[in-house]
Order: C-alpha cells, then sequence, then structure tokens
C-alpha cells in the first residue's frame, strides 16, 4: 500500500471522478491509495476507518465462513464506494475487501471527518 498526498496528483484525480461536482465541495483531506494485487483494501483488523472511492483496478468484497470458506459479497471497479456504511454503523468484523489487480483509490479518513459527512 502506498499512500500519495501530492496535492496536484490527488487534483487531478478527483476531477476525473464521477463524484467530482461533491467531492470538489467537501472540506476534507483527500489523499490517494494504491494497492497491489492481493492487498486488503479493508479487513476486520485495520482499526483506521476510510471513505475510499475506487477510481482504477478492481476489488473482491467477500466474508470467511466458519468453516474457513470464502463467500463472495461484491465485487467493484471504478467510482465503487468503500467505508460508507461505517459512517452510520460500527465495523462489521468479517467483512474483507481485497485488490484483485492493482488499485488506486481517493481516500480520506471517516474518524475525523464524521461531523462533515453526516451534517454536509
Amino acid at each position: 500500500m502506498e499512500r500519495i498526498f501530492d496535492e496536484k496528483k490527488v487534483a487531478a484525480c478527483i476531477a476525473k471522478s464521477k463524484y467530482y461536482s461533491v467531492l470538489s465541495t467537501m472540506d476534507v483531506d483527500f489523499y490517494l491509495i494504491k494497492y497491489e494485487k492481493g492487498e486488503f483494501v479493508s479487513s476486520p483488523f485495520q482499526t483506521e476507518s476510510l471513505f475510499q472511492i475506487v477510481e482504477q483496478g478492481s476489488i473482491n468484497i467477500y466474508i470467511i465462513r466458519d468453516d474457513g470458506t470464502r463467500y463472495a459479497l461484491s465485487s467493484g471497479t471504478a467510482d465503487y464506494f468503500l467505508g460508507d456504511m461505517d459512517i452510520f454503523y460500527p465495523r462489521s468484523g468479517d467483512v474483507y475487501a481485497e485488490a484483485a489487480e492493482p488499485l488506486t483509490c481517493i481516500a480520506f479518513s471517516i474518524d475525523k471527518n464524521r461531523e462533515t459527512l453526516l451534517f454536509k
């Protein structure tokens, strides 16, 4: 995982986003995260709550059943949201999101921006 804070790169990515009209009005500290294939984008073991929008690449979302088997919940490509449920509900302890290929996401902290998100 690589976090990119370069303002020009972040602004360029936001400008290309389907959600530009909303993102451009938000007063939050955006950054980019690049994941390699197989890296966890989110998992029960991560403590940081992030809202992420897939800009390039794809992800697989699944749970691990009690018997150890994987159960697919969803998959996503460009414009897919991650973390939207974490704004309103406690984090689920069994959902994994994994990069299915190299992945780039626009990201920001939910914890630091919860009030902005809820009252925007």
